[in-house]
């Protein structure tokens, strides 16, 4: 019986050992070594662009939104007018949705199921610009570090990823929010959290990013991932 125990402890603690070696590696930004990796960090330029622009999402179903509002009023385009604030322009997570989005997703559906990644990019050819959606499902390690280091270092281009909060050890499900920064030396990215309430912008590794992005979106039923926007017009 003593022999059965101790076996069985040893069990337990070779599957505890085994799930700490595939969690996630998150490094909250305000940590020390959150500043440290953004300091150092040589694609860090969007921070500085986006970051201001973060807001909360206004309910639990708004990451795609608040995102949209951060990406469209960090890239210096024309704004609608917000009557409260007038005479200043800005987008908002209400004013977003108009007569062009609506068709898209309404501002009801949006708060009900919140929205799959070609929503998003949609949404985001609505408002004027061009978006690219990228599924997790057709990149590997090198062809998504690809694309945001090439995203990150130009000025007119954004980055929003959409994942499974679950796959990275945190509380939730599906989310969406910016990535605003890029550490060679870590190969991590920086992500812009909307939820504000629940977690600061985090450093999470690129492979533990593509691995939360291979989630299956049960509203589209397809794998989540990020989309590319361009300031340009989309065509």
């Amino acid at each position: 019986m003593i022999r059965r125990i101790g076996s069985l402890a040893l069990l337990i603690l070779a599957l505890v050992a085994t799930v700490g070696a595939f969690a996630a590696e998150l490094v909250y930004l305000n940590t020390p070594q959150g500043e440290q990796r953004l300091v150092s960090a040589k694609l860090r330029q969007q921070f500085f662009a986006v970051q201001p622009y973060i807001e909360t999402q206004q309910n639990l179903a708004f990451c795609g939104p608040a995102s949209i509002v951060a990406v469209m009023n960090s890239l210096g385009l024309q704004r609608p007018a917000v009557g409260p604030l007038y005479p200043y322009t800005f987008f908002t997570q209400d004013n977003i949705f108009n007569a062009d989005t609506q068709h898209v997703k309404s501002f009801v559906m949006v708060s009900l199921r919140g929205m799959t990644l070609a929503d998003m990019a949609a949404f985001f050819a609505a408002l004027g610009v061009k978006a690219t959606a990228h599924y997790a499902d057709n990149l590997d390690a090198l062809r998504l570090r690809t694309l945001l280091k090439s995203a990150l270092a130009n000025a007119d281009i954004r980055v929003v990823a959409n994942f499974n909060r679950k796959t990275l050890g945190q509380a939730g499900g599906g989310h969406q929010s910016p990535i605003a920064a890029y550490d060679d030396a870590s190969d991590s990215v920086l992500l812009l959290d909307v939820a504000k309430f629940k977690y600061p912008p985090t450093w999470i590794r690129l492979d533990d990013l593509l691995a939360a992005m291979h989630d299956i979106d049960p509203d589209s039923g397809k794998s989540r991932g990020l989309v590319i926007v361009e300031k340009s017009a989309a065509k």
